[in-house]
């Protein structure tokens, strides 16, 4: 899937974090059991716009989103099929100004890392 230039895409863990002007997102694989999927999914939006909120003075709402073989909503967040993520990212309307995506394109990043080097140091303890 691509998407257009004005996104940031970032690996985090066993998600994604996708920025633009349709939203900021975590994106999960439900591979296996969706439920736990969607739970760590959840989990890692609400660490990412925690870490932002370290650096920034206003995060939008971060979207968790699980990629699955089928629609559920039953979950701790939605899942929806491979085939539909890229709308659901490009086609959701301008819901982040110009200027807030900046910054978030900025912070984020730097959060991600935070992530993932707190999940390297608590695996090692």
């Amino acid at each position: 899937m691509t998407l257009p230039d004005d996104y940031l895409v970032r690996r985090c863990l066993d998600c994604w974090v996708v920025v633009g002007p349709s939203g900021l997102f975590v994106i999960g694989r439900a591979a296996g059991d969706a439920a736990s999927a969607s739970e760590r999914t959840a989990s890692m939006a609400h660490t990412l716009r925690t870490r932002l909120a370290d650096v920034m003075s206003w995060v939008p709402f971060v979207s968790a989103v699980v990629v699955g073989d089928r629609h559920r909503h039953d979950l701790a967040c939605p899942m929806v099929e491979l085939d539909e993520l890229g709308s659901l990212l490009r086609d959701g309307g301008q819901q982040i100004g110009e200027g807030a995506l900046q910054v978030l394109r900025h912070h984020v990043p730097g959060a991600v890392q935070q992530i993932e080097l707190a999940r390297g140091v608590a695996s090692t303890r």
